[in-house]
């Protein structure tokens, strides 16, 4: 009787980046700062993560998570970022439309 193969041992920290892997956002800078205000429970669990060594602040915990959520389905959110291109397009668009308008008539 053989005995099984124990799969390699992984850490916690490991483990934890693993499961919110954010494919595409590797090798990508943090340097822009964005404020949220969260509730308790959700800093509570920023807190514990940063407390057991899995992240070093809760600022990189919290940019993890969402890189994470977001590369899970990137499909969806590379649909959002076209449709507020397009959006941003027909804005400038109508803004320069308006003030050819207003300025021409003065």
């Amino acid at each position: 009787m053989s005995k099984k193969e124990k799969p390699p041992r992984t850490t916690l920290r490991e483990r934890v980046l693993k499961n919110i892997s954010a494919d595409g956002f590797e090798g990508e800078e943090r340097d822009t700062p964005v404020v949220a205000r969260m509730n308790k429970r959700v800093v509570e669990t920023l807190d514990s993560l940063v407390a057991i060594g899995v992240f070093k602040s809760r600022s990189e915990a919290a940019a993890a998570l969402v890189e994470g959520a977001i590369s899970s389905r990137e499909d969806l959110f590379e649909d959002i970022r076209k449709q507020a291109a397009s959006l941003s397009k027909r804005q400038d668009a109508a803004m320069k439309e308006a003030q050819e308008a207003i300025l021409g008539k003065l």
